[in-house]
């Protein structure tokens, strides 16, 4: 696929794509999608003929259940939480295009599920399109992801037949409007430096040996919270990175893990001091936030502050975890989960994008920094990173 050509006169087809998500809370749906997600190359941690074997007589049979139940618990009225943000911004992005004057066409499209790759390629060839554009939304690249996206990709366009020009964004980690847009809605979500607050840049880890072969993601989230961290002026102290979701326990993953990164920062916080949490790589908010941060991660803190022993030396693999006590803590652990739950309570759905925070409580000493989502912030964010592939020159 070629990279970063000039655009050419014709219609443009844009392509914004991620992960995936099950077409309902059940454990059905979501043992198909695990079972496509799970045997992607880039994924699967051990040859495939002996992980096929393994995933469908072990693995999907408890974590189809377990994972379900936390769908359940994020789901909303409309639908998957990720599906009616990508669906919200690809209407978003298409009615700007459309009020420039550009002749462009957009789909958003998942890895895995549906809406697909092949259908977003298949759809922009019947519309006319001569040119496609696909953007990961992955702001920091990574093989297992970006990669797994130009991968589908090129699977869709061989199958389509498509004799156009591809442009594939590779990521946009630095960009100055997305930047600008995390760290104003760190600032919108109540975030002071002078109270004494404190900042945790929580990212999805990838295994090491992605790393030993070439994957920049480690300078790229790096890169990404100096940035931020520089346009809201903070002291170095003041902030640092984790990483969360490890997948399995086989393989040596990118740390400082967030869970004990988490304990470490109760046990240094001064008292009244408050810790936010942001997770930039996540465009918008989806299973490993609304449901691991607060009924998880939080929970961990809070125990953690109360001066109580919480069992988190390191960040424990998904698949290893039924949905029992992915921690391994303590029971009175459940006390602060319930403590959060009753916090979370108070949020409305809108909460969970950016513009719409709610107003803190004084003695709230945990605060999630909801992803972009479908804010408008994140559609200026998305037009000036596809802007010199569209021709849109007046962003």
């Amino acid at each position: 696929m070629s990279r970063k050509v000039a655009p050419v006169p014709g219609k443009v087809g844009v392509i914004i794509a991620n992960t995936g998500t099950p077409a309902a809370p059940t454990p059905k749906a979501v043992k198909k999608y695990l079972a496509q997600f799970l045997m992607d190359p880039r994924i699967c941690p051990m040859p495939r003929p002996v992980w096929w074997m393994l995933l469908h007589t072990v693995i999907l049979r408890k974590r189809a259940k377990a994972s379900a139940e936390k769908y359940c618990a994020i789901w909303t009225a409309a639908g998957s939480p990720m599906a009616v943000a990508y669906g919200a911004l690809e209407r978003g992005l298409a009615d700007y295009y459309a009020e420039r004057g550009l002749p462009v066409e957009v789909r958003a499209a998942m890895s895995y599920g549906a809406p697909s790759l092949k259908q977003a390629v298949r759809e922009l060839k019947e519309a006319g399109c001569e040119r496609l554009v696909a953007l990961p939304m992955y702001p920091q690249s990574a093989l297992s992801t970006t990669s797994s996206v130009a991968d589908g990709l090129a699977r869709a366009v061989r199958r389509a037949r498509w004799k156009g020009a591809v442009d594939f964004i590779d990521d946009y980690s630095e960009n100055p409007v997305y930047v600008r847009a995390i760290a104003a809605s760190i600032r919108n979500a109540g975030f002071s430096e002078e109270r004494g607050d404190r900042l945790l840049f929580s990212y999805h880890s990838i295994p090491l040996k992605d790393i030993e072969a070439g994957d920049t993601y480690e300078l790229q989230t790096g890169a990404t919270s100096l940035a931020v961290a520089g346009e809201l002026g903070l002291d170095r102290r003041s902030w640092t990175i984790s990483y969360q979701s490890r997948f399995d326990k086989g393989r040596t993953w990118l740390s400082p893990f967030t869970r004990p990164t988490l304990v470490r920062l109760a046990q240094a916080a001064e008292p009244g001091s408050r810790l936010f949490v942001v997770c930039p790589n996540f465009a918008v908010d989806c299973l490993e936030t609304l449901y691991d941060v607060p009924n998880e991660l939080e929970p961990i803190y809070r125990a953690a502050l109360a001066g109580e022993l919480v069992d988190a030396d390191e960040e424990p693999g998904a698949l290893e975890n039924t949905g029992k006590r992915a921690a391994h803590c303590d029971a009175h652990l459940e006390a602060h989960r319930d403590i959060a739950k009753t916090v979370r309570m108070k949020r409305a759905s809108e909460d969970f994008r950016r513009g719409a925070h709610r107003q803190l409580e004084a003695d709230e000493p945990f605060v999630y920094v909801p992803c972009l989502n479908k804010s408008k912030a994140h559609l200026k964010v998305l037009a000036s990173v596809l802007a010199p592939y569209v021709g849109d020159e007046g962003v």
